[in-house]
């Protein structure tokens, strides 16, 4: 199933509810892209977030269940010269953690990746939703 591609506003907070599948994810990097651009962030920045929001809908998509309309929920703003991203969905059986993937594992280092590119990271949980969180720095271009 391909998606069309979903415009995003460039300016203030951004709402976006996708479709609970693996092309969200480029629709959430092409999004954000754009709209850090519009900021003045920096490169660096905008290569860091990117990467933070793909292993975020990822993760929801391989450990969660979809929000009960179907979807999931990927809002962002800038507040005070930071990122402030979350992904929310219908929560899974465990809490998200960082492992400590073993070296010849294929997977289990997207958190450890959040957490090395975020200023923090926190996750909310409700019954019929999950909600994980990050604070990114935002460098000017």
């Amino acid at each position: 199933m391909s998606t069309a591609p979903v415009a995003a506003p460039l300016q203030g907070p951004v709402s976006m509810s996708l479709p609970f599948s693996a092309e969200s994810a480029r629709a959430v990097r092409d999004a954000l892209s754009a709209w850090l651009i519009h900021q003045g962030a920096g490169a660096e920045a905008i290569a860091d977030a990117r990467l933070v929001a793909t292993e975020l809908v990822s993760n929801a998509l391989r450990h969660a269940a979809p929000l009960s309309n179907g979807t999931m929920l990927v809002r962002w703003q800038r507040r005070a010269g930071r990122l402030q991203l979350s992904v929310s969905d219908g929560g899974g059986t465990s809490v998200p953690i960082v492992l400590d993937a073993p070296e010849e594992d294929d997977g289990g280092r997207g958190l450890a990746i959040v957490e090395a590119l975020t200023a923090r990271w926190w996750v909310e949980r409700q019954p019929w939703l999950q909600a994980v969180h990050v604070d990114v720095a935002l460098a000017p271009g």
